[in-house]
């Protein structure tokens, strides 16, 4: 593998994930108190703690420190 820019053999794979977690629903807290008074401001909660990652993997060159697609 080399580096598109400088044409080094000097490369590594970088390998990054990003999570992210859902929180409280002020929306759908809203909406659950319209139509279940004060005990529907829990439905802000439905769904609270679910997480979703992405994962991205590309090349950097340890010399110029370009990153590409492999």
């Amino acid at each position: 593998m080399k580096c598109p820019n400088c044409q080094s053999e000097n490369v590594h794979l970088v390998r990054e994930v990003d999570t992210t977690t859902k929180g409280y629903g002020a929306g759908e807290g809203c909406c659950g108190y319209i139509l279940f008074g004060p005990i529907g401001l829990l439905c802000g909660l439905c769904g609270a703690g679910g997480s979703r990652s992405r994962q991205r993997h590309y090349y950097e060159c340890d010399n110029c420190h370009s990153r590409f697609n492999g």
